[in-house]
């Protein structure tokens, strides 16, 4: 009795001090001292973002939008429309152009997060960004970004288009098929030592982040086939070993077809709207022939204007006259081929395929390649050629006679490197595929062939 008695008595106690403390009145004013007022940098988000896309953007700093064991820091406010900017023109606008107003309303994030520094790892790495549930990118990084940079531009939407990638992947999954080209290859600890670039890429991967797992290198591939471009990833992928290559080809088969597929994207014309905005924006020449040229991106052109392609092009009178002068025969032999195979940036080697119905020969003749300081270029015949039957062929008189004006030509004259003048737009088939050398000093002078890429 005596238990439940104090028991009561305790209860009740409790029950004053918490009836006396809820009506108590705190002297105290709360206010928000937040005094931030909305200013042009709002109004130009507003204007060029929310509005339009529905897309808000945090800039002011947010410590709970990136891991809190990290000091990272805010934004420069300078850097945000400009940053911004980038993100509309290099990336918005690509894929509304290609994807259509539907596509960007419903797959783009609805939120970007900018930060200045980057997000530096123990282990040495930094993230440029991530992605969240599918509806957040955050950018780190962006007080050292210039958008008067055409490869810090390049560098910037490397990561955008890299990030949303994820999100197209967290709205419709990865085929399962992808996962099994480099089975067995993925490597969680990314950034251990043994990861070099060329064991990565041996492997078939892009770079040594795609080894980390499936949704990071289907990530890379498709970001590295739009900001990289076409001729850079076959290069590598080609550079990376008879081995790799298959494996490269098959994950852009398989992006090309997963976006066609779910979401009706041709990543050429992705390739073709973003090569468009980086060249007339932002000034790029990534992706000009003469980048194609120096890079050594090409494998050969063909030169035989006989085909399909020489007549469904435009082939200058000069071209025709030195070009057949070779192709209509070679001492009463039939010629077969002629094409010119680029050997390094520096090196080039012409090679023609003449004989009969029961044999074929070849004649070669190896030239320099020098690039001079306006960007123009020499090609001469090298003063040392190679050995073998093919240069003892090029070196037979009846040989030498149709092939000579071509290459006193080449020698005597300087050329730019441009792709075929087409609209894209129209045209797509045409990208990538025919190589022009102009004369810089008779412009109606051009020489035309077919790319064809190396591969094994």
């Amino acid at each position: 009795m005596k238990t439940i008695i104090k028991l009561f008595i305790l209860v009740s106690l409790l029950a004053g001090i918490y009836s006396c403390s809820k009506e108590e009145k705190l002297n105290v004013k709360i206010e928000n001292y937040d005094t931030f007022v909305p200013g042009a940098i709002d109004k130009w988000i507003s204007t060029n973002l929310t509005d339009p896309y529905n897309i808000e953007v945090v800039y002011r700093y947010q410590r709970s939008m990136h891991d809190i064991n990290k000091n990272i820091a805010p934004a420069d406010e300078a850097k945000v429309i400009p940053q911004m900017d980038v993100v509309i023109k290099g990336f918005l606008d690509v894929y509304k152009k290609i994807g259509g107003v539907p596509f960007i309303k419903t797959y783009t994030p609805k939120q970007f997060a900018l930060f200045g520094s980057g997000d530096y790892d123990v282990d040495g790495s930094v993230k440029g960004g991530t992605a969240d549930g599918g509806r957040r990118i955050t950018l780190y990084g962006i007080n050292n970004f210039s958008a008067e940079n055409a490869n810090s531009v390049l560098g910037n939407l490397q990561v955008i288009h890299h990030e949303f990638t994820h999100i197209l992947n967290q709205n419709r999954f990865i085929p399962g098929e992808y996962g099994t080209v480099s089975v067995g290859d993925y490597y969680s600890n990314w950034t251990a030592q043994e990861n070099t670039t060329a064991l990565a890429r041996s492997l078939g991967f892009i770079t040594p982040y795609a080894r980390k797992s499936i949704g990071e290198d289907f990530a890379e591939v498709l970001s590295h086939l739009i900001v990289a471009g076409q001729l850079y990833y076959d290069d590598f992928a080609y550079d990376s070993g008879k081995d790799a290559y298959p494996k490269f080809k098959r994950k852009e088969s398989i992006v090309r077809d997963y976006m066609m597929q779910n979401f009706s994207i041709d990543v050429t014309q992705l390739q073709i709207e973003f090569q468009h905005i980086m060249e007339e924006t932002y000034k790029s020449n990534r992706y000009s022939a003469a980048t194609a040229l120096s890079s050594n991106y090409l494998g050969s052109l063909d030169w035989d204007i006989r085909n399909t392609w020489g007549l469904e092009n435009t082939i200058s009178n000069k071209q025709r006259d030195l070009f057949m002068n070779i192709l209509d025969e070679l001492g009463g032999w039939r010629t077969k081929t002629m094409v010119f195979h680029f050997v390094s940036a520096t090196k080039a080697t012409l090679n023609i395929g003449f004989g009969d119905d029961n044999n074929t020969y070849n004649a070669a003749y190896d030239f320099d390649i020098v690039r001079n300081a306006d960007n123009s270029y020499k090609i001469s015949k090298s003063a040392t050629q190679g050995t073998g039957a093919i240069y003892d062929n090029g070196d037979i008189p009846w040989v030498i006679s149709d092939t000579k004006p071509l290459i006193d030509y080449l020698g005597s004259s300087r050329f730019s490197a441009e792709w075929k003048s087409v609209d894209l737009t129209v045209n797509p088939t045409d990208y990538l595929q025919y190589f022009v050398l102009k004369n810089t000093q008779d412009p109606s002078v051009t020489f035309m062939g077919k790319v064809n890429l190396r591969k094994y």
